[in-house]
């Protein structure tokens, strides 16, 4: 989770379908304002002065999408409708049960209505988002949980995913894990199925633990075990028995290697950014800077000494 949060809100509304069409979904004095683009698979739907990031979002989404449902697995048919919300207000108004969501929110995804709504980054007063990552997060939640329809989808994977798709890894996030890694604070995965601390220091660590054990998944136990399990989940909705029959292993053995992969790939900071590292380091750098100038000194010298010795050859010549 970054300085400024860019884990946004999803809705798995179960009532009744909405129609694709932005005008219905906002005042009908306000449709005339917004104009429309799409794609094979998306509709973008937009006010005139957000046209440069729905121009963005368009040239890259079907990338987008592509690589998001390649690590999925599973593909949906029907166009993926993108609202970009001039105001927080437009944006709060636009999806049902949103009048509450935060002012931080970026996005919102809807997977049964295969629908996203996006902030406009016109609209955020302080910090900075970008628009093809906050749509990468989102449409990851829309694939994902139109993949797993009505089966419950933990949290971290949920989370952890579309921040893997959206490639929200950061050092900050590398320093939170090894912290915890080191002090012994990691939270097991079972805990993190439901829902996240509401701490802040804490959450920060559940959106990091999340990352990392899909990026695990995907990349050390395979992107085809990764795929076996969401295909077997989304027919049994037997989360431990899809694990099981997808890698061979019971998510207590995933999450101990995973434990043994994330002490691997952290271990490294605390050597690096140590008090005591750091004064080596500025130590060699300073008996390098040493050595090189001693090394030059000497050059000179036997140079000096290589002249003076031709000099009086040539004096003893000429006597």
């Amino acid at each position: 989770m970054t300085r400024f949060l860019l884990a946004t809100i999803v809705l798995f509304a179960k009532s009744t379908i909405l129609p694709m069409i932005f005008p219905a979904l906002v005042a009908p004095s306000c449709a005339a304002e917004y104009r429309a683009l799409a794609s094979d698979n998306f509709i973008f739907q937009f006010s005139e002065k957000d046209k440069a990031t729905a121009d963005l979002l368009l040239e890259k989404a079907e990338d987008v999408r592509t690589r998001i449902l390649r690590d999925i697995g599973l593909d949906f048919p029907g166009k993926t409708v993108v609202i970009i919300a001039p105001t927080i207000e437009t944006f709060q108004r636009l999806g049902p049960g949103m009048s509450w969501i935060p002012l931080w929110a970026a996005g919102a995804a809807f997977p049964e209505r295969n629908l996203i709504i996006l902030r406009s980054p016109r609209a955020i007063q302080k910090g900075h988002i970008d628009p093809l990552t906050v749509f990468a997060h989102e449409f990851s939640h829309i694939a994902l949980g139109i993949a797993l329809r009505d089966t419950p989808v933990p949290v971290w994977l949920a989370e952890g995913l579309a921040m893997y798709e959206a490639r929200e890894w950061t050092f900050d996030r590398t320093m939170v894990l090894t912290k915890a890694a080191l002090s012994g604070r990691l939270i097991p995965l079972q805990d993190l199925s439901r829902g996240f601390p509401i701490e802040k220091d804490e959450a920060e660590l559940a959106y990091a633990e999340s990352f990392l054990f899909i990026s695990f998944l995907i990349n050390r136990m395979g992107r085809d075990v990764f795929h076996r399990f969401i295909l077997d989940y989304s027919r049994s909705g037997d989360l431990r028995g899809s694990l099981r029959r997808a890698a061979g292993l019971s998510l207590e053995e995933l999450e101990n290697q995973w434990l043994f992969y994330l002490k691997v790939r952290v271990s490294w900071i605390p050597i690096l950014t140590s008090a005591g590292a750091l004064w080596f380091t500025a130590s060699l750098i300073f008996l390098y800077g040493y050595l090189r100038k001693r090394h030059r000194a000497r050059l000179k010298l036997r140079e000096w000494a290589e002249k003076e010795s031709e000099q009086d050859k040539a004096i003893g010549r000429s006597s």
